[in-house]
């Protein structure tokens, strides 16, 4: 008998208020579902998967050979890194887990080989591969592993890089480790664990807090943000061939858009700034019948049928299935719609966790395999059980590839492969080998010459990767015809918060005259990040859209990026006041003048 996985929904319903660290505790919920069954035996279970007409599930791996497999991740040899994660309820526990490898795939899916990368792990729920290492969040700690070419055990004792990870909910722990567009690390962390990160040693009044939100960390700068604020437990983030990303969430509404600087709906508590008013919502207009998730997928494989490519998959716990939505564009923002479940395992200990795509197209999930879902821990304590899936389509065999060994062109050719984990691992790998002028030139070309929008956007991506990303290349991309460029070009500029003159000028150009409420959402963003006295024309231009008072996101976000501005000068927030076309924007910019003015007067 089973005790809950830590990586599920929080038991406090919508309405909880906010709590303190102490305060916290785990309410027990009656609608979660407990198994009746019994347990499936590891290759029985892969049988009795429904899945689309044309797919079929392959066990990788079962008990005792992987157990409560909570994260994973595929390196560039197409090796699954796994942690197990037995000190689960405990955290952080004894130094007792194990983090292992398993590689040499056989044509039924299970692997030939098992190592055991490291066996003294803590409590851990994040993982990733890269720059040199192993990237591992163990609460209070974000921990990498030094490990030297050619090998499978550490180059030493782990580095701790960050701390301050809270652990108050061991559901909601830093997790879902992944590589995003731009290089960075990204991760989530749930609303009822109490984090307050920085780098060992930062004083408290120096630290970065979070409590909910999507989190990021640049391995070469050694830099950590809060790249999104609120929501409840979300557990994973990905991105679609147009760079725009989503996550979803528990409890409150399940699936959002994931956007740099928002602020969106918390399952409890405040946003740390209180002049924030209101906060953006669910991209979907239906939910299902119970509400804790797990996972983040756009599929961008390139094997399966092209109705699924960049379609959202995750998990629901609960209700043991694997969901997929539909995501359309409406003015700046997404909206999901519900396609079938694409995964039935007809077994209720089914607990999917993380789907990922591998290189031969298919997608793997963990599954922690588990009697209950949530938090009834106390009555059910095994913690023996855990599976690996692979998802085919059709007559798939598996890829044999080492990604380290390819050349610089033939990295910058993968950015052109239909399978995005080759354009991940490729950007990856040339960002870990630094600035090259050929490589530069190559990537130059392709964003120059390919006619497709989105390899454009690869290209892109690269090229900033590898700091090639010039002045003048950027001018030349933010007059691109292709909206998404334009706007990535406005993000990857402001990354370190100071835009060359000749940009910002740019940046106020487009805030005025730009067609696209993608690239306004993008400006508003940028915005929050540039100096305060340089954002006023960029806020300017962009209150005068009155097209975009009813956009999901853009009042809300150019709010976020006026507030500071109108709260540092009343006056020049009078005059933003008078020159804005969009009620919302008007109406809180008249409430925060009104508070500046209480403040002074004390």
């Amino acid at each position: 008998m089973k005790s809950r996985p830590l990586f599920l929904l929080v038991s406090l319903v919508s309405w909880t208020p906010l709590l303190s660290a102490a305060e916290y505790k785990p309410l027990e919920d009656p609608r979660r579902p407990i198994a009746t069954t019994q347990s499936v035996p590891g290759p029985e279970a892969a049988l009795k998967m429904t899945l689309p007409a044309g797919f079929h599930a392959q066990l990788v791996a079962a008990e005792p050979d992987v157990v409560q497999p909570v994260a994973y991740t595929i390196d560039d040899r197409g090796r699954l890194w796994v942690i197990q994660n037995t000190n689960y309820p405990v955290c952080p526990g004894e130094p007792k887990d194990q983090i292992v490898i398993f590689e040499n795939f056989g044509p039924d899916g299970k692997a030939g080989k098992r190592t055991v990368f490291y066996d003294k792990l803590t409590f851990a729920t994040g993982l990733a591969v890269g720059h040199g290492g192993v990237w591992v969040g163990a609460p209070p700690n974000l921990l990498f592993f030094p490990v030297k070419e050619g090998e499978d055990k550490p180059a030493g004792e782990p580095q701790v890089l960050l701390d301050g990870w809270g652990n108050e909910d061991t559901h909601e722990t830093l997790n879902d480790f992944i590589w995003g567009p731009d290089g960075w690390l990204y991760g989530t962390q749930g609303i009822f664990t109490f984090s307050h990160v920085g780098k060992p040693g930062t004083p408290a009044n120096e630290r970065k807090y979070l409590d909910a939100g999507v989190w990021r960390y640049h391995p070469l700068k050694k830099k950590f943000e809060v790249y999104a604020e609120g929501a409840s437990n979300q557990w994973g983030v990905d991105w679609d061939d147009w760079g725009q990303a989503c996550f979803e969430a528990c409890v409150i509404p399940h699936m959002w858009q994931c956007i740099q600087g928002a602020r969106y709906q918390r399952q409890a508590g405040q946003h740390p700034n209180k002049f924030t008013y209101e906060d953006l919502k669910t991209i979907a207009d239906f939910e299902y019948e119970k509400r804790a998730y797990c996972g983040a997928m756009f599929y961008l494989g390139g094997q399966w049928p092209a109705e699924y490519r960049n379609t959202f998959f995750f998990n629901d716990i609960h209700m043991s299935k694997m969901r997929n939505e539909k995501l359309t564009r409406v003015g700046s923002a997404l909206k999901s719609t519900r396609n079938m479940d694409f995964l039935v395992p007809n077994d209720p200990w089914y607990r999917g966790l993380s789907p990922q795509y591998g290189p031969d197209g298919s997608v793997f999930v963990n599954d922690w395999y588990d009697k209950v879902p949530c938090h009834q821990q106390r009555e059910y304590t095994d913690r023996s059980n855990g599976r690996i899936y692979k998802i085919l389509y059709g007559d798939v065999r598996p890829a044999q590839v080492d990604m380290q060994k390819a050349s610089d062109a033939e990295l910058v050719q993968a950015q052109l492969n239909a399978n995005d984990w080759y354009v991940r691992h490729a950007r990856r790998i040339l960002q870990e080998r630094g600035p090259n002028p050929e490589v530069h030139a190559a990537l130059v070309k392709m964003l120059r010459e390919n006619p497709d929008e989105t390899r454009q956007l690869r290209a892109l991506w690269a090229l900033h990767g590898v700091k090639g990303l010039t002045e003048a290349v950027a001018l030349e991309t933010l007059k691109s015809p292709h909206e998404f460029l334009r706007a990535w070009t406005i993000q990857l500029t402001c990354e370190d918060g100071t835009p060359s003159a000749p940009l910002l000028e740019e940046f106020a150009r487009m805030a005025k005259d730009d067609p696209s409420p993608i690239v306004r959402l993008y400006l508003a963003s940028a915005a929050q990040r540039i100096e305060i006295a340089k954002r006023w024309p960029i806020l300017t231009a962009l209150a005068a859209h009155a097209e975009d008072a009813n956009d999901h996101n853009l009042p809300l976000m150019l709010w976020y990026a006026a507030e500071p501005a109108v709260g540092a000068d009343i006056a020049k927030g009078a005059e933003l006041l008078g020159n804005c076309r969009i009620p919302k924007v008007q109406e809180f910019i008249s409430r925060r003048i009104a508070a500046a003015a209480t403040l002074n007067a004390q």
